[in-house]
């Protein structure tokens, strides 16, 4: 099966394929469930925002949030709906092996939809968790979601609606504890919760 990256397979899917995925219901669960843990008085950053499906009506409700995803066209499609849901959202194309942001700039960073798990090797995974770690506050605290697996360490071929997809990592809690302690962060909690109406493994990071 051929290499396929994030950004060639979102790009050649586009945001209506993607945003058809989700029905507005499951989107409205999951808001709760994020909306739950933020307060209205940080600055959070979308983590591999995608088209903003958190995003824009996180900002709508008058949180301080900004976006960042490293497929173009999902951040194009997020600008436009900002632009006719009247909000002034920054949004940008990047990296979230190298955020371009300075130390100790949001309270909170949220990476959503397994995209963490589309970094297939513990290098990415740690260095990631660590560019979320660095650009945190202190008293800041980090939100990664992804699949709940019974076996870790496993990089998938992956087939999305018939079609190759970029490989995908199976983490568990202790493939996901392996990327917090090589990535030299202490204060974690590594949970199975309900997001959306589906078991996901959540992952919080606090920095003192």
């Amino acid at each position: 099966m051929p290499d396929i990256t994030p950004a060639e397979f979102y790009s050649s899917h586009g945001t209506k394929w993607l945003s058809e995925r989700k029905t507005e219901e499951m989107t409205g669960m999951e808001l709760a469930y994020i909306r739950s843990l933020l307060d209205r008085r940080w600055k959070i950053l979308d983590l591999a925002c995608g088209y903003g499906r958190f995003t824009i009506p996180l900002a709508g409700d008058g949180y301080c949030i900004e976006g960042i995803d490293i497929t173009p066209v999902f951040i194009k499609e997020a600008e436009d709906r900002a632009k006719r849901s009247h909000l002034d959202i920054r949004l940008q194309v990047g990296d979230m092996r190298h955020l371009p942001y300075a130390d100790g700039t949001f309270d909170c960073v949220i990476c959503m939809w397994n995209a963490f798990s589309e970094l297939t090797s513990l290098q990415d995974q740690a260095g990631t968790a660590g560019e979320i770690y660095r650009v945190l506050k202190s008293g800041g605290m980090g939100l990664i979601e992804v699949r709940n697996h019974r076996s870790s360490g496993l990089v998938q071929d992956n087939m999305i609606d018939g079609d190759v997809a970029m490989p995908s990592y199976n983490h568990t809690r202790g493939s996901m504890k392996n990327v917090m302690v090589s990535a030299g962060i202490r204060d974690y909690d590594i949970s199975i919760d309900n997001f959306g109406g589906r078991n996901r493994l959540m992952v919080k990071i606090w920095k003192k």
